[in-house]
């Protein structure tokens, strides 16, 4: 009896161990816990639904949740159809949870009548949406139907993290994608599948009335590639933080792999791609099993200090000329141009007569002697913010001077979420204009250089014979030969003919390119600069609705200002065509008579004599560094279409 019982109890402990060991292996490296999730991809699936309506969402939505929650990602994707080279509506748009469920929602079917828990979903930051280009996907959603997606993640940013052969990475195999970094690349070299990816059924009608097999299968498996290469790519990037990890109550254990997903993807969520991945980037991957969900704010970098200081500029009467940040008022007294009034806070009097006193410019000038708030302007959050360029950097920086020199109103500050928002927004207006003023963003026309195919394939083949002839098949070879002497028009080949092919230049150059930003500033430059400057206030505010403007802040700001500065100047002089692009533009009639400024004239001399021109030059030039180390520490990773690189402040 002893002897049974010791056999058996022989026999429980063996069966643990086993079983401990099998978890412990299954655990210590997540490719194979993954693959009894991505084998599914490999065969016939049937949790495809398509859905057409409100009701059908909402009897697949539950399950559809409940299946993501294990992981907190999905596959996320979108079609649409072009009629003439211009982009529709979005008619599709694809959701894959990781078991291998599908929903493809056919918004065109909708409208505007996109269910409410549908665009909750969208906009939970907290679930994951996996795909490649998924941020311009997001962005249509948004223009089309308003939804603000939010925790994008572009798979390519976890390929290149994937592919870096650092030795902390445990299950880093070398992998290399045979064409470029598209999702059907990405899908054949990390799952073995291939895509189909023929031009027919992507520009096919996804409008139609009914999708055909082929369309419904190749719409579930662009969203099933997308959460599978994630999981599939965490897998190579895991490291297991410690030996008891995988011996986790599957509660905690679950939550621990929760917490590594969402992590490392929180490096790129919601960030353009770029083909350039930071050294801390891939150092960061070894913190994440012990990082806890952090907030979404890697694509912005927040303010390490205040922007507005306060600090305060006086007339050499004592009267107050503006608010301004610490170094710019030190400056005058450096240069014996000022005198320190007060320390805490910091008070400069002028030891010379301004150009200009803001109380002659009513409030266009009142808005720089006011203090001002470091606070976001929309839902007054004093923490977590970040500068704002009311008119975009893209228009301004083909401005006049005089509207750009010295001029802090259109730069507020905002919260990471509303400065979202706000650039969405933003985003939308430009291609407004883009259409109202056939100034093309994004497309070929929209380029300064493009890259000739014909000449790239000829360089290709070249290059092909130059460096591997001896490896590549005969028949492969004439074949190349054959594209090198069609494309120059020879009957004999020669050594000579390679050359040229590999180091042929395959770069077109567009004679008439402008950027979309300096063809709308042209259209504007005829009719009057400041109407665009107005026109991107009243968006602002529009869109946005701030609540926490600063006093005088007004949407015709400096335009009472421009029109006193234009009468100082006589009718000849050739700056008063600056003047005339700003109020009316080159095509307007300036009806401002000359009245000089007999106030100035009679102003008493000061034992200090104004600033020379060189030295507004030294400080006008100094301010501009500050700005740019400014900028640099300020955004690390700004939307494309918003580069921020504000003005001086005045």
């Amino acid at each position: 009896m002893s002897r049974a019982r010791t056999k058996s109890s022989s026999a429980v402990l063996m069966a643990a161990a086993a079983i401990s060991s099998m978890l412990f292996a299954v655990r210590q490296s997540l490719p194979l816990f993954f693959s009894c999730m991505l084998c599914t991809f490999h065969h016939e699936s049937d949790q495809v639904m398509v859905v057409t309506c409100e009701d059908e969402w909402e009897e697949v939505a539950y399950q559809f949740k409940k299946e993501v929650k294990s992981v907190g990602a999905i596959g996320f994707d979108c079609e649409w159809v072009q009629v003439k080279g211009k982009r529709r509506p979005v008619a599709l748009l694809q959701l894959a949870s990781p078991s291998g469920f599908c929903i493809l929602v056919r918004l065109s079917f909708m409208n505007s009548n996109i269910p409410y828990s549908l665009k909750c979903f969208l906009e939970d930051e907290s679930i994951i949406k996996c795909g490649v280009g998924c941020m311009e996907d997001s962005q249509y959603l948004f223009t089309d139907y308003g939804i603000r997606v939010k925790g994008c993640l572009d798979l390519r940013y976890l390929y290149l993290l994937a592919t870096t052969q650092d030795e902390f990475i445990e299950n880093n195999e070398p992998i290399q994608c045979k064409n470029n970094l598209g999702l059907s690349s990405l899908t054949e070299e990390l799952l073995g599948k291939k895509l189909d990816k023929d031009w027919r059924i992507r520009a096919s009608d996804w409008e139609a009335n009914d999708l055909s097999p082929r369309q419904i299968k190749y719409a579930a498996d662009d969203a099933l590639s997308g959460i599978y290469v994630y999981l599939s790519l965490l897998s190579k990037l895991w490291t297991s933080p410690n030996l008891y990890t995988p011996f986790l109550p599957p509660r905690l254990w679950y939550c621990k792999l929760h917490t590594f997903f969402h992590s490392l993807a929180q490096l790129y969520v919601d960030r353009k791609f770029s083909k350039k991945i930071q050294e801390n980037d891939k150092q960061k991957v070894q913190k994440v099993q012990s990082s806890k969900i952090k907030p979404i704010v890697r694509a912005y970098s927040l303010r390490k200090s205040p922007l507005y200081h306060n600090c305060q500029l006086l007339a050499p009467d004592d009267e107050p000329l503006c608010t301004c940040d610490p170094k710019k008022a030190l400056w005058y007294v450096e240069k014996g141009l000022g005198t320190l009034v007060s320390e805490e806070p910091i008070v400069v009097r002028l030891n010379f007569e301004p150009a200009g006193r803001p109380q002659a410019e009513r409030d266009d000038g009142k808005f720089y002697l006011q203090e001002r708030h470091n606070v976001c302007v929309v839902c007054g959050k004093d923490q977590s913010y970040i500068r704002k360029n009311i008119v975009p950097h893209e228009y301004r920086k083909f401005f006049p001077d005089i509207l750009k020199d010295h001029q802090s109103h259109d730069v507020v500050l905002l919260c990471l979420p509303c400065h979202r928002t706000s650039n969405m927004h933003d985003n939308n207006f430009r291609y407004k204009l883009a259409e109202d003023f056939e100034a093309p963003i994004g497309q070929e026309g929209d380029v300064k250089v493009r890259i000739d195919r014909i000449l790239k394939l000829i360089r290709s083949a070249g290059g092909a014979l130059h460096r591997n002839r001896n490896v590549i098949p005969p028949e492969r070879v004439v074949e190349l030969e054959n594209i090198i002497k069609e494309y120059f028009k020879v009957d004999i080949f020669t050594d000579d003919l390679i050359e040229r092919a590999a180091n042929m230049d395959v770069k077109v150059y567009n004679s008439d390119y402008d950027p979309h930003g300096l063809k709308v500033y042209k259209a504007y430059e005829k009719s009057g600069v400041m109407k665009f400057e107005t026109m991107w206030r009243e968006h602002f505010l529009t869109t946005m609705q701030p609540k926490h403007m600063p006093d005088c802040w007004s949407t015709t700001h400096n335009e009472f200002k421009m029109r006193l500065k234009v009468k100082r100047l006589p009718v000849e002089d050739p700056e008063r065509l600056k003047y005339k692009i700003a109020l009316v533009g080159i095509e307007g009639t300036l009806d401002i008579d000359y009245e000089p400024d007999l106030s100035r004239e009679a102003t008493p001399t000061t034992s200090k004599s104004s600033p020379s021109e060189s030295e507004e030059r030294e400080l006008e030039h100094s301010n501009n560094i500050l700005q740019v180390l400014d900028d640099l520490a300020e955004f690390e990773d700004i939307y494309a279409n918003d580069n921020n690189s504000g003005p001086n402040g005045k």
